[in-house]
């Protein structure tokens, strides 16, 4: 279907990436359908997926640029410098993302986000939201997708809607990835990681102030466990325990173990002492908050012809240890949102010129987010890792230009993320032949270092 002639595009999923393509493309003129299967924030009925905190590096805040919802966002953001490191005894210890100034994280609770997009969208009269629409079939050959009213007080009436051209952006679980698969090979796989995560919270003390420190990302490594915690605008923290789904409390605590109140306080007490008095709410949020499963979604293939394409988290979803899951989803929109301003001509060549732009890159960051996991559980807390990211900083302020860390390439850049992948794969070389059998940083020879990066990494 020529470009042109498509006067409404129809979209699936209200997340991040849902609402901000369908603002990108009301900008283009385009009428917009947005269904949403949860219901109307302002009904007052939680969406608990919405809970979690998100690390804004610089794709996310250049889609939010180009959109013009930066500086709101911002507003509503904590901006975080590093990594602080809790340690067993207690030990703190501040691991920066970089020594430019640029290379900070923004921590934004996702439902915030999530809030000032959707009132842009509603805003817009050429957007037209649906909530509690749940997509039960597509019918390829007519065109027409059929929804479930799954709002509280309906009947769960089956909804047609016509549609020219069809956008999934349902995320991990998509509905219209199950769909695609009846009409076409999408090559689809999905690999659940033998980990699951449970959100805690940790309130302001009683003067209203921060517990910990409000501009840095909270990491307790604990091996086999993980706890993390975002600074909040208010003083709070959202904080993630993450440990594997099943384990043996022998050898390896897992979420199956820690089934009563009993044994999930000691649990708490015995890998994370510091943290667990701060959190109030402990033993109710342990009863209530559920379990969540994390995985990695990869496709070979992200559209049917011009007729349906598959975006964000609905074609790649990764796991949430690189903070690029909503990063790389908003940039899928803005590339796409590119190849229109190009001037592409029909949406079957759209759609082929993003996956082309976008599929390698995105395998990239699923295996970048793979390595990010073990690196944060384990490594962050080894004298290696710290001798390691000393000397990695020690090459960057020598040789700005050449030297930057895959970290700081990925989040602070807007580099193609196999690009990111490649140089960093060579800049840990260079690290590894030089800390080959040192102890201490004034033991590596700068000058053999300098030769290499030049030799190595100037090409690149």
């Amino acid at each position: 279907m020529k470009i042109s002639e498509t006067p409404n595009i129809t979209i699936i999923g209200s997340g991040m990436a849902g609402t901000l393509l369908s603002i990108l493309l009301a900008r283009r003129g385009f009428g917009v359908d947005l269904f949403e299967q949860h219901p109307d924030p302002d009904s007052g009925e939680r969406n608990v997926s919405l809970a979690s905190n998100l690390a804004l590096g610089e794709r996310a805040r250049h889609a939010l640029r180009v959109t013009g919802l930066l500086e709101q966002v911002d507003a509503l953001s904590t901006p975080m410098r590093g990594r602080m490191i809790h340690d067993r005894n207690g030990k703190l210890t501040l691991q920066p993302y970089g020594y430019r100034d640029y290379e900070t994280l923004y921590s934004v609770r996702r439902e915030s986000l999530q809030q000032c997009l959707l009132f842009e969208a509603e805003s817009s009269a050429r957007i037209r939201v649906h909530f509690d629409r749940r997509l039960q079939e597509i019918d390829w050959k007519n065109s027409v997708a059929h929804f479930r009213d799954s709002s509280r007080n309906g009947n769960g009436d089956t909804l047609s809607h016509d549609f020219q051209v069809l956008i999934g952006a349902d995320g991990p679980g998509s509905g219209v990835r199950r769909c695609m698969k009846q009409a076409c090979d999408l090559g689809a796989s999905e690999e659940l990681l033998d980990a699951g995560y449970k959100f805690l919270s940790i309130p302001p003390d009683q003067r209203g102030e921060p517990v910990m420190d409000p501009h840095a990302l909270h990491v307790w490594p604990r091996g086999g466990y993980m706890l993390l915690a975002f600074p909040g605008p208010d003083a709070s923290f959202t904080a993630t325990l993450f440990l594997p789904m099943n384990g043996d409390h022998r050898m390896i605590w897992g979420f199956n173990q820690l089934d009563s109140w009993v044994r999930q306080k000691a649990f708490m007490e015995a890998n994370f002492g510091d943290v667990a008095p701060l959190i109030p709410a402990l033993r109710e949020e342990f009863r209530d908050n559920h379990v969540g499963k994390m995985g990695t979604v990869r496709c070979k293939q992200w559209h049917h012809g011009g007729q349906a394409l598959l975006i964000g988290d609905a074609a790649h979803s990764i796991v949430p240890f690189h903070g690029q899951g909503v990063n790389s989803a908003l940039e899928d929109c803005t590339t796409l949102d590119e190849i229109l301003e190009s001037g592409a001509d029909d949406w079957e060549s759209a759609f082929s010129e993003l996956q082309s732009r976008r599929l390698e890159n995105t395998n990239a960051i699923a295996d970048m987010a793979l390595d990010a996991y073990h690196t944060m559980r384990e490594s962050v807390r080894h004298r290696d890792f710290l001798l390691r990211k000393a000397l990695e900083r020690e090459l960057e302020l020598r040789h700005p230009d050449q030297f930057v860390a895959r970290y700081s390439l990925v989040m602070f850049h807007r580099i193609p993320y196999t690009e990111a992948y490649e140089r960093g794969r060579v800049q840990a070389e260079i690290l590894d032949e030089l800390l080959r059998g040192k102890q201490e940083l004034r033991e590596v020879d700068l000058e053999s270092a300098s030769k290499l990066v030049q030799e190595r990494l100037t090409a690149l």
